[in-house]
């Protein structure tokens, strides 16, 4: 997924005209300054939070608010971070351009809360609203083309999320799910939204109600997808890939190429990409996926259909560039994308916290829903059990101990 600080560096392009005073933006230089569990950040971050609040241009205090939520989200302070972002969102009501920038910011902090079908809808106005600007301006060249760039980077990036590959499934035929089933997985979606469900054996439950329920192998298939996009939002990857396994295999055609079992394997695909463990078997999937996508490209051909031959000539394209970008990086050494708006910190080597752990603990607080004192409860636990045992290993107890507990 993009970067947080790559759509800040968008914010004022492409005229690069910043609304931030000198002293705003020597304030966000030296937040960057500090390690992520400086004192000194927060009160910076209250000292900028004031300078928002003050009265003055409307447009420094949305870019004020945008820059506390990308210092916030890199320290790993997500729910401060998503209020920031929000509130910048509604202070640029009347542009456009900056609002997007603001969604997308918005919506990578929730998606670390796993609050994904937010995150998702947030993503995909900003994608919107980029698509409206580039029409908009169709007569200016070097504006159109800023715009196409930055809708394929989006296009790229969210080709990573399951939300988005979820919309490409019953894009040329409807949905396989009856009335019954159908009212299943709706209940599913909400109690997901709404994260009403206690463990994943409540939500196993449901999927025997659903399984019960239906008619047919590409109905079960469809259940199969859309329980396993619920158990990877509510933070199991490794059931949700069993899941996604079976709905492909079920939607098997017996004979050619099938567009369902191709969607079906992107998002298995996208669920593999998450586990360092499974990176090569995503691979493997996603090119399988770009040639089955090139044979549903020359069915459409045979057939005629230019919408078809279109709409997967950009799915063949835009995999390819994601597994390009995938398979390219360290999943375990990628740092920020240091793209902070111009005449702010790009020339700050900015300290780099002890990312490993930061990752583990970050997944311990999803598990127990961003309870700190639950989370931190857990880890005391473990480490009464193994007091010799480093922080490290005590996550990784209390992170294995609530999977067990919660199955």
């Amino acid at each position: 997924m993009i970067d947080i600080f790559k759509p800040i560096g968008w914010l004022n392009s492409p005229n690069n005209h910043s609304h931030l005073t000198y002293e705003a933006r020597e304030l966000i230089i030296a937040a960057y300054r500090f390690g992520p569990a400086d004192v000194r950040v927060r009160l910076l971050l209250e000292r900028l939070r004031g300078a928002a609040h003050s009265p003055g241009d409307p447009l420094e205090k949305a870019e004020i608010l945008l820059s506390c939520a990308a210092i916030g989200y890199w320290r790993g302070w997500y729910p401060q971070a998503a209020c920031d972002a929000k509130e910048a969102v509604i202070s640029y009501d009347n542009d456009d351009h900056r609002r997007a920038v603001a969604l997308w910011v918005l919506g990578t902090t929730q998606w670390k809360m796993r609050q994904n079908h937010d995150a998702y809808g947030c993503w995909a106005e900003a994608r919107e609203i980029f698509g409206r600007r580039k029409i908009l301006l169709q007569h200016f060249p070097d504006e159109i083309s800023w715009y196409q760039n930055r809708i394929r980077e989006m296009d790229i990036g969210l080709a990573e999320q399951p939300e988005e590959i979820l919309t490409w499934l019953n894009y040329f035929e409807p949905s396989s799910l009856r009335p019954p089933t159908q009212q299943v997985v709706k209940q599913v979606q909400e109690k997901t939204r709404q994260r009403a469900y206690p463990n994943v054996y409540a939500l196993m439950t449901d999927l025997q109600v659903a399984n019960s329920r239906s008619e047919g192998v590409y109905e079960r298939a469809e259940i199969y997808l859309e329980f396993g996009l619920a158990l990877y939002q509510m933070g199991n990857v490794h059931f949700a890939i069993e899941l996604l396994s079976k709905s492909v295999q079920n939607f098997f055609p017996g004979i050619g190429t099938y567009h369902k079992q191709v969607v079906a394997r992107c998002m298995l695909g996208a669920l593999e990409w998450m586990n360092n463990l499974s990176r090569k078997q995503a691979e493997q999937d996603w090119r399988r996926c770009i040639q089955e996508f090139e044979n549903l490209k020359l069915m459409a051909s045979r057939d005629n259909q230019q919408t078809k031959i279109d709409w997967y000539t950009e799915r063949e394209a835009i995999i390819h560039a994601a597994v390009l970008e995938k398979s390219h990086a360290n999943p375990r050494s990628q740092n920020p994308d240091r793209n902070i708006p111009e005449g702010t910190a790009q020339d700050i080597p900015l300290s780099t916290p002890d990312e490993d752990q930061k990752d583990l603990y970050h997944e311990l607080l999803i598990k127990v829903r961003w309870d700190r004192a639950m989370a931190d409860r857990l880890i005391e636990f473990e480490r009464k059990k193994a007091p010799k045992v480093d922080r490290d290993e005590l996550i990784r107890r209390a992170i294995e101990r609530w999977i067990r507990d919660n199955q």
